[in-house]
């Protein structure tokens, strides 16, 4: 009993993927359901494109299902699955920036209000303008990181990943994760340092 105390209960990926272990068609579904909108946002940023992000994403779990099909039970329950869905995500975003050069714009809906997530259900006007301004430099910014900074800044400090998931994630050593994203944050802020001057 004492050893399990000290262990500590399975995290939700550690049950998710002993359960792809056990069925895969059954408990698929539930790690869509875990993952999509983290993996959607997480393209989009990378992408700056909202309708391709959606596309490459559902690609990321295509993907997903076929290699999980050919792995046995044994390397399904032992998946880091975070990490690789990121991995296969990050490596789809490469593969259409080569198809294709993302757009310049920022994250935006269709009429034009940046993609936020409001976490107060009833701020008033004047916070949500403020909030809505400050999310869209923050976007801004982020467009303008180079590809070289923009995955290991946007996985550390919008998806909050540790550096040893994304250096796996990004196949990258641990210490140029960690200079990338601090490089990226470094120049996130002097962006908006600039904005705000």
């Amino acid at each position: 009993m004492a050893i399990a105390c000290a262990i500590g209960p399975p995290d939700r990926d550690e049950l998710l993927a002993g359960a792809l272990a056990r069925d895969l068609d059954a408990a698929f579904e539930r790690l869509v359901i875990a993952y999509r909108a983290r993996i959607v946002t997480f393209v989009a940023r990378m992408l700056r494109d909202d309708a391709r992000a959606e596309d490459v994403a559902q690609d990321v779990f295509v993907r997903a299902y076929h290699a999980l099909q050919t792995y046995p039970p044994e390397r399904r329950a032992a998946l880091r699955l975070r990490s690789w869905l990121y991995a296969i995500a990050h490596n789809l975003t490469r593969n259409t920036f080569r198809d294709a050069p993302p757009p310049s714009d920022p994250l935006d809906y269709d009429d034009g209000t940046p993609r936020v997530a409001v976490l107060d259900p009833q701020p008033d006007p004047e916070t949500l303008v403020l909030r809505e301004e400050a999310w869209a430099s923050v976007g801004v910014a982020i467009s303008e990181l180079s590809p070289a900074l923009r995955p290991a800044f946007v996985l550390r400090y919008v998806d909050e990943l540790s550096y040893d998931e994304i250096a796996q994630t990004l196949e990258q050593p641990v210490g140029t994760v960690k200079a990338s994203a601090h490089r990226g944050l470094l120049a996130v802020r002097a962006h908006l340092e600039k904005n705000d001057a």
